[in-house]
């Protein structure tokens, strides 16, 4: 199958409009911001992941989840019980994976046992900060293209009864062909234009739209 060009503006059309809050939270200074936009916000967290620095380190872990909560009451709760749960080693072998690898496994990064990093929403969003060129997130809105048609790059993801999307060896190498469809459509209907976050975005604003059914057509197609 193919896209139809009507299809292929539509995605589009989603990808330009994509609209999420771009907050950052600045926590030497003790500020919260809202800065120019997403792509912003993408280069300093993936600074801060890729300082080197455990304290850095720290700080853009919190931003992930700042910026991922952005638009729930809890996120205040959440930034604070990680920033006072996490440990100097799980920080410092979380700096070093991170110097590493731009793009770790979400096994990798499970097992480094950061707190509220336990399931794949949170865990591909640290993926997607490291390396938003080749990585994207995968979350419980991205899982509502799975829900609505299972016979698409998603189809071998197991969710279960999980209140979250567990990460496993499975569910691991279904995002990385999750990623790698998101590069591939950007290469095959926008000469490259977008990197793999920025396809993934759109998928997302078509949902946030209400057009699920939409996004899974597009999705299996392309």
């Amino acid at each position: 199958m193919a896209l139809s060009q009507q299809q292929i503006d539509y995605l589009f059309k989603a990808i330009e409009n994509y609209s999420f809050p771009p907050d950052y939270y600045d926590f030497d200074c003790n500020v919260a911001g809202r800065l120019a936009d997403t792509k912003t916000v993408e280069v300093k967290i993936g600074r801060d992941l890729k300082s080197g620095d455990p304290g850095q380190v720290k700080n853009g872990l919190s931003n992930v989840l700042y910026w991922g909560y952005a638009r729930v009451p809890y996120r205040a709760k959440r930034v604070s019980r990680f920033r006072e749960s996490v440990n100097a080693f799980q920080l410092t072998q979380a700096s070093a994976l991170f110097s590493k690898s731009l793009r770790p496994s979400v096994v990798e990064i499970k097992k480094l046992g950061l707190p509220e990093f336990s399931g794949l929403s949170f865990v591909s969003k640290i993926r997607m900060f490291l390396d938003p060129e080749n990585s994207a997130v995968l979350d419980k809105q991205i899982l509502k293209i799975y829900q609505h048609c299972p016979t698409t790059v998603l189809e071998n993801l197991h969710v279960g009864k999980s209140t979250q999307i567990p990460i496993t060896r499975n569910n691991s190498e279904t995002y990385e062909r999750w990623c790698s469809r998101m590069k591939e459509i950007s290469s095959l209907y926008f000469d490259a234009r977008f990197r793999a976050v920025d396809v993934e975005s759109g998928f997302f604003q078509l949902i946030q739209d209400g057009s699920v059914a939409l996004a899974a057509q597009i999705l299996k197609n392309a």
